[in-house]
């Protein structure tokens, strides 16, 4: 049985005691404290926990083991924690940047598409995929328990243009509308739900060779926003959600994403499929260059490079991010 909890509240200097005394270099104790009082002891934990030491135990069963200790590799500053979590915020901004571009897209090509079928389309398996959308869950269906998502958001929503069709009309929002009032979540698993044609239409306008390659990277980048939106560690950190990768034959511009493991698992691979998905939806756009431009300025910290990241050493030469 595991203990519980019993370790003392620490107000910000005392953070600041604790922290050097496992080893993290502080060269300026009240610039720290208020660093620990801005941005908070656990949020910054994330970014000096690589910078902790490590030992090679043997469990029960006689398998190696690597344990993090509490105490930091020699030369190891307070200050490095801050340079990575401040670099980390600006990545977080310019994922959001083109996220957001994609979101606003994807929004209108399933309004449209959906639409065209029937203005409450999204409402009616009949005009999703005849088998996924009725796949049984442990509360009903895909698509009912989709369905409930979707009301609950377009209940929410206080948009003043919400407001006035509920004065105006009994009907529930029709798609052209609803898709507004989703969240990102949202919206990704109903592309997983679409007409096989519908599906293959939108993947074909974003030069996607498969279409469940569609719904998979709808699923990434959403895990990827949310981790934004909840301003959570992009550097270093493992996907929720992995696109599927095509082949170099199906994708020249993304078949490097199968050389290395970490191009697969970390930000890179979801930051490579928005890279392509802008190329289509905006050609001339610099968003390119900022990314190529904010990795130059990653900060010079030993042991730690973006490579953790899936930012391999030759990926701003490639086409892609040309």
């Amino acid at each position: 049985m595991l203990p519980p909890y019993n370790r003392p509240f620490l107000s910000f200097a005392d953070q600041v005691t604790l922290l050097s005394s496992r080893g993290l270099a502080v060269t300026d104790a009240w610039r720290a404290g208020r660093h620990l009082q801005r941005i908070g002891y656990y949020r910054l934990k994330d970014y000096w926990f690589p910078f902790r030491e490590t030992r090679t135990t043997i469990d029960a069963q006689g398998r190696p083991v690597q344990e993090t200790l509490e105490t930091f590799r020699a030369g190891t500053r307070f200050e490095d924690a801050v340079a990575l979590y401040v670099f980390d915020k600006r990545l977080r901004l310019v994922m959001m940047d083109v996220i957001e571009r994609i979101e606003i897209a994807l929004r209108v090509d399933i309004a449209h598409t959906l639409g065209a079928r029937d203005l409450w389309a999204h409402r009616a398996p009949g005009f999703l995929d005849p088998k996924r959308s009725v796949s049984p869950t442990r509360t009903g269906t895909r698509h009912g328990d989709w369905l409930a998502r979707s009301d609950a958001a377009e209940a929410r929503s206080r948009a003043e243009w919400v407001r006035a069709y509920r004065g105006s009309y009994s009907s529930p929002l029709p798609v052209v509308m609803a898709v507004e009032t989703w969240e990102f979540g949202t919206l990704s698993h109903l592309v997983g739900m679409l007409h096989p044609s519908d599906r293959v239409s939108i993947s074909r306008k974003y030069a996607i060779p498969r279409p469940e390659m569609l719904e998979s990277w709808m699923r990434a980048i959403a895990g990827v926003r949310n981790t934004c939106a909840h301003h959570g560690r992009l550097w270093n950190h493992p996907l929720v959600d992995q696109p599927s990768l095509p082949t170099a034959a199906e994708m020249p511009s993304l078949g490097h994403l199968r050389v290395y493991n970490a191009t697969q698992t970390r930000l890179y691979a979801v930051a490579a499929v928005c890279a392509h998905l802008l190329s289509v939806m905006q050609p001339a756009s610099q968003w390119r260059t900022r990314m190529r431009d904010l990795w130059h300025q990653f900060p010079a910290i030993p042991g730690i490079n973006p490579a953790q990241a899936g930012f391999m050493p030759t990926w701003r030469t490639l086409p892609l991010w040309r």
